[in-house]
């Protein structure tokens, strides 16, 4: 027990919409001594804004990430926001979603005016289904594709690719989710098409708030980088080239990310432990997102659980949330928020994951006894429940 007082003493613990009661958060950061120690440096510089620090974040992820590009913006709805409108996404422009995911990334194109369209999901892997996506593809001839990797489980890139190639629309990666994750041995974002990042503090990297944007095309990240900041270039002070607005990130954050950028992989390699742990310690009547072989590194951002039914997944969150551990019930699929309510469309997939599926802790300061605590009490809820 001392050793675990110990850390917490090291770490600040920082809460993002959880309630104190919850003696184990469904996501906590894990800000240790070298990340305070960077941003008071930078804080000290008096430079506190963007700057020479988040040019240094930028080429390190970029190197890390294995593209030739990353532009880190305020959040990761700006880095999508930017995307779409680096590749000229406007009015009247025709955009595929996936049905289960963060309302972002719907509200995103919509804002631009573009007109969305949402496919169902696979089952097993929890992303699109490709079959359906072809479809609309064919139905729609959409000029873009966002494609989500949920949970941090990227997409079937060479099946997409070749999607792209014959039909000829530009396929964006939202990639929120899944940084530090692998498609068949390389990191996500280095497959040449646009993705975007999330830096929230729930993700695997953080600087509380962020996100960026990494491609290999050196005219869309100079537009990004106009996009985020008034459409003014370096150099031009109050010259503003393009319609842009203020998207830009801080010195001191940027500092956050770089320390928190080379703890990357160790923090993937504990996610993936923590969710073998739940996969192999978990009852059978619990479905699992299913790993494709084309995934060589899950990114684990969070844990989804499907349960046999919606009064058996409430019940669970009643009985962990009274013993003090904090769950999620992940988004309603887009069909079913009120601004994007399908007429004469059926999801049945994304419709049973959502009401079925419970995300459980999983975060990159959980400890031995928290992972252990939460597989008991599941184990206990379901050796006395009958539904």
């Amino acid at each position: 027990m001392q050793e675990s007082r110990t850390r917490r003493t090291r770490h600040i613990s920082i809460i993002s919409g959880s309630r104190a009661i919850h003696r184990i958060q469904w996501s906590r950061p894990d800000i240790g001594q070298s990340e305070i120690s960077e941003v008071l440096r930078v804080m000290r510089t008096g430079w506190l804004s963007q700057g020479r620090v988040t040019e240094q974040f930028e080429q390190k992820l970029a190197e890390y990430s294995g593209t030739k590009h990353a532009i880190v913006v305020n959040n990761g709805s700006s880095a999508l926001l930017c995307a779409l409108m680096a590749h000229g996404a406007g009015p009247g422009d025709r955009v595929i979603v996936s049905d289960y995911t963060h309302v972002a990334t719907g509200n995103v194109p919509r804002l631009l005016g573009c007109r969305v369209s949402l496919v169902d999901i696979n089952p097993s892997t929890f992303n699109a289904d490709y079959d359906a996506l072809e479809k609309a593809i064919k139905r729609h001839r959409p000029k873009f594709v966002v494609i989500v990797d949920v949970a941090g489980l990227p997409n079937d890139m060479d099946r997409l690719s070749e999607l792209a190639g014959e039909h000829g629309f530009t396929l964006i990666e939202d990639a929120a989710e899944s940084i530090g994750a692998e498609y068949q041995h390389h990191k996500v974002g280095s497959f040449g098409h646009t993705t975007t990042l999330s830096f929230h503090a729930a993700k695997q990297l953080t600087t509380i708030e962020g996100g960026a944007v990494l491609t290999g095309d050196a005219q869309v990240a100079s537009r990004c980088r106009l996009l985020r900041n008034h459409g003014e270039p370096v150099g031009r002070k109050y010259v503003s080239l393009m319609v842009g607005m203020n998207l830009r990130t801080t010195d001191f954050q940027s500092a956050l990310g770089l320390i928190q950028l080379r703890k990357l992989d160790h923090y993937i390699s504990r996610r993936n432990e923590i969710a073998m742990r739940y996969r192999q310690r978990l009852p059978s009547s619990f479905r699992f997102q299913v790993v494709p072989t084309y995934v060589t590194r899950h990114a684990y951002m969070m844990f989804i659980a499907v349960t046999r039914s919606r009064a058996t997944r409430d019940k669970l969150k009643r009985h962990l949330e009274r013993h003090g551990i904090e769950t999620r019930t992940p988004w309603p699929p887009l069909h079913q928020q009120p601004r994007f309510r399908a007429k004469n469309t059926k999801f049945p997939q994304s419709t049973r994951l959502f009401a079925k599926s419970i995300s459980l802790p999983l975060h990159n300061a959980m400890r031995e006894f928290d992972v252990e605590e939460v597989v008991s009490e599941v184990l206990s809820f379901t050796s006395r429940s009958r539904t």
